[in-house]
């Protein structure tokens, strides 16, 4: 199942915006709070509980649960997602697949909160979200701490220690995985290993606690984890919110060719970035045809004006795109480098 198209209206930061992500790469532009995390959150949050076996209870009443715990809004009140306007409002989530649909609608008012207009989705492996923090290190302990008390983490991270929990594959989808992560291994200098609720890193010289990694590494470990145990393969669908966040630029570099592998796999791959390398990099393997399997797609998430609603524009490289930040800090960072550059020539002479 891939996702093939999503609209959102009067939803969180979008009045009506709709685009088609391709079935490789996906990656979201934009400023802080101009909703890239909040679009991939209101895709992931329904797409997952379809993921459940059946249930007895309602399925509109599980969908509002997801998203209450995902996004988190005070009291639990969806209403908080919907678009900022006075008088009463209701927002929609609609996202269409290659063999079924979702449509949700969240209400301001009235007794009913969430209703499902469609739901004939089917998901054929696990879909998984990475935030933006790591979570290899705080994996022990995590879960149960999570389902005893109330923690000021959002379900993504909740979900995500669940998906590394999981055994490790055997037979041949284990081959298959290892040669997967064979260079992410030798970026690690070692393999990830699960003993007793913890994670450690085993190296030649011993292994390591996964907390006393450094956490650009952890966060690489925990995705090799995930591919290692079946939590990431053909048919999934992967979130990624900032994986450049702590990362130096060889690992970076080293994301990319983790995700183009992925891709090439038959996971559909969604990441927010502001990361010059990471962008441009994919950019320039989309511009020059250097990956035909694995369709890379870019999406600039603009405002034309400060307090207008969030649009989004398509492209398939950056230079395509109406509206880019990173690019334009990196142009204002030239000028400011050749200014001074002019600067000192003329006190020179």
């Amino acid at each position: 199942m891939k996702i093939q198209a999503v609209r959102l209206t009067e939803f969180s930061a979008f009045k009506d915006v709709a685009f088609q992500p391709c079935a490789g790469i996906n990656v979201f532009l934009g400023t802080n709070a101009a909703g890239k995390s909040h679009a991939m959150k209101a895709l992931y949050a329904p797409i997952k509980v379809m993921e459940s076996a059946e249930s007895t209870i309602p399925l509109d009443a599980r969908m509002h649960e997801k998203l209450a715990k995902v996004f988190r809004p005070d009291d639990g009140f969806l209403g908080r997602l919907v678009r900022r306007r006075k008088g009463q409002g209701h927002g929609d989530i609609d996202i269409e697949g290659s063999s079924g649909d979702l449509r949700l609608t969240l209400y301001t008012r009235g007794k009913k909160k969430l209703d499902v207009r469609a739901a004939t989705w089917k998901s054929e492996e696990p879909t998984i979200f990475l935030p933006t923090r790591e979570i290899l290190a705080m994996y022990e302990g995590f879960i149960a701490a999570y389902q005893d008390r109330e923690l000021s983490f959002d379900e993504t991270y909740y979900d995500a220690c669940v998906a590394l929990g999981r055994a490790v594959l055997r037979g041949p989808r284990s081959e298959q995985a290892k040669a997967l992560i064979a260079p992410i291994e030798a970026a690690l200098g070692g393999k990830v290993a699960l003993q007793g609720g913890r994670f450690y890193l085993e190296r030649k010289d011993g292994s390591m606690e996964a907390h006393l990694v450094a956490e650009g590494l952890r966060k690489i470990a925990c995705l090799a984890h995930l591919v290692l145990n079946g939590s990431l393969t053909t048919n999934g669908i992967l979130f990624w919110d900032e994986p450049e966040a702590n990362l130096n630029p060889r690992l970076v570099s080293l994301v990319v060719d983790i995700l183009l592998e992925l891709g090439k796999r038959g996971v559909q791959i969604f990441v927010t970035t502001h990361d010059y390398l990471l962008a441009h990099k994919l950019s320039l393997l989309s511009e020059y045809g250097r990956c035909p399997d694995v369709p890379i797609r870019f999406f600039a998430f603009h405002r034309k004006e400060e307090h207008d609603p969030v649009q989004i524009a398509p492209g398939s490289t950056l230079a395509e795109l109406p509206d880019n930040p990173i690019l334009d800090e990196f142009t204002k960072h030239y000028d400011f480098e050749r200014r001074l550059f002019d600067e000192d020539a003329g006190g020179t002479a």
